[in-house]
C-alpha cells in the first residue's frame, strides 16, 4: 500500500491468505489499524489490501 518512492508505504505479509505481518513506513494509520488483521488473522480480499482508499479497519 503507498508508494515507496515517496518513503510512505506499507507490506501487508499474507500466509495461505491470511494476515500475517505488517511494514508500515510513515503509515502509522496502517499499523494501528492493521494490528487487529493480524491478531484476528483475518483474510481479506488481496485487491482491497493493496487499495489505499479503503480503511484496514474496514477489512
Amino acid at each position: 500500500r503507498g508508494d515507496p518512492a515517496t518513503r510512505s508505504f506499507s507490506l501487508i505479509y499474507l500466509k495461505q491468505g491470511r494476515v500475517i505481518a505488517l511494514d508500515c513506513v510513515n503509515m502509522v494509520r496502517d499499523y494501528v489499524q492493521g494490528r487487529s488483521l493480524v491478531v484476528e488473522g483475518k483474510s481479506p480480499d488481496p485487491a482491497k489490501l493493496a487499495d489505499t482508499n479503503v480503511a484496514l479497519k474496514e477489512l
